[in-house]
């Protein structure tokens, strides 16, 4: 009776580990799902920028099917945005440092 007892805990245990590890993976998968939705709609938001649109609702079907093709823009704006970014606390920082001086 008590190595039933023990069998019975020890499968609980097996179907609860085997739970968490199905709930863990489903939650990653989730979250790497949203991360690339998230991506696609940053680059559909240049698409439409770089077209001159206001919103992405009014891209057509070929750029939303070509929207890859954004991805290079995409990076070129954001290491010219770190290039300003980093001139501007360059620039900052010498201002604090005059004006300490004074």
């Amino acid at each position: 009776m008590r190595q039933r007892e023990e069998l019975r805990k020890e499968r609980d245990a097996e179907r609860r580990k085997a739970a968490l590890e199905k709930a863990t993976a489903r939650r990653m998968a989730k979250e790497s799902m949203e991360l690339i939705e998230d991506e696609q709609l940053e680059m559909m938001e240049l698409a439409a920028s770089s077209k001159g649109f206001s919103s992405i609702v009014h891209l057509d079907f070929d750029t939303l099917q070509h929207i890859e093709s954004f991805r290079g823009e995409q990076f070129i704006f954001i290491l010219l945005f770190l290039i300003v970014y980093n001139w501007f606390l360059w620039v900052f920082s010498i201002y604090l440092e005059t004006k300490k001086g004074k």
